[in-house]
């Protein structure tokens, strides 16, 4: 799966030649200077954000605590600030905001591939060794039953119980059983939009995590998206049941 990373960065000059030095790493880049395009882009479960603290054109302090901020979904999410090295008080105002460090605008450049290996996000092998919790196990069986709503529920416990990063696993198992549960509604907007969430975070955990078979329902997913689209957003009626998910478990190694 194509690794994201997040550009805070409004210098169209600057701007193509950062995309096309990650694009040659093999990183999808995508940009946000405001809060809509950046809360946008965290839905993709990106493994790092890089933001200009020498723009003029937005506020990144603001955009930084967006990601960094107390209670945000985003936390994990490395934040890696560029500006003029010698500028002392403006690092550590980028690292007040939540900025995880800063380097000089020339290393952003010279030193791309090493900054990103140091800083991205990487799932934590030993916590997808470790035995599932009751509470996520309760929603896997009420996944595999069809009854979505109650999956929600306690998957959504799960996920707020669990504070590591390893909780945007629970997030993406919930994200496909809401768009079930659209899809059993004929909502098929709503089935559309989560699916395209949860998908990037399950993905990010695959091909297998806590014992649970992610590749196998990543690939279920895809089924129903492409069923999804076949029916197209006009659709209201019956859809086939046999080509919900379930999630399967194997041996945890």
């Amino acid at each position: 799966m194509i690794e994201t990373v997040v550009l805070i960065v409004d210098d169209l000059m600057f701007l193509p030649k950062l995309e096309g030095n990650l694009k040659a790493l093999g990183y999808r880049s995508l940009a946000a200077t405001n809060d809509t395009d950046l809360s946008r882009a965290l839905f993709t479960a990106p493994v790092l954000a890089i933001v200009d603290l020498f723009s003029q054109g937005f506020n990144w302090e603001k955009l930084v605590r967006l990601i960094k901020g107390p209670g945000k979904k985003a936390t994990h999410v490395p934040v890696l600030g560029f500006g003029p090295h010698v500028d002392l008080e403006l690092r550590e105002r980028a690292l007040a905001a939540g900025c995880t460090a800063v380097v000089g605008r020339s290393a952003i450049v010279s030193q791309l591939p090493h900054l990103i290996e140091k800083h991205k996000w990487a799932v934590d092998q030993d916590r997808c060794r470790d035995v599932p919790p009751p509470l996520l196990l309760e929603g896997v069986d009420l996944f595999n039953r069809g009854q979505f709503y109650d999956c929600h529920e306690v998957i959504e416990a799960a996920w707020v119980q669990e504070q590591a990063p390893i909780r945007i696993m629970y997030q993406g198992i919930l994200q496909i059983g809401v768009a079930c549960y659209h899809i059993q509604n004929e909502n098929w907007r709503g089935a559309m939009k989560v699916l395209e969430r949860g998908v990037p975070k399950l993905g990010r955990f695959s091909p297998a995590c806590m014992g649970i078979n992610i590749a196998k329902l990543l690939a279920d997913a895809e089924i129903i998206h492409q069923e999804l689209v076949r029916l197209g957003p006009a659709w209201h009626g019956k859809f086939d049941v046999r080509l919900f998910p379930t999630i399967e478990f194997q041996e945890i190694s």
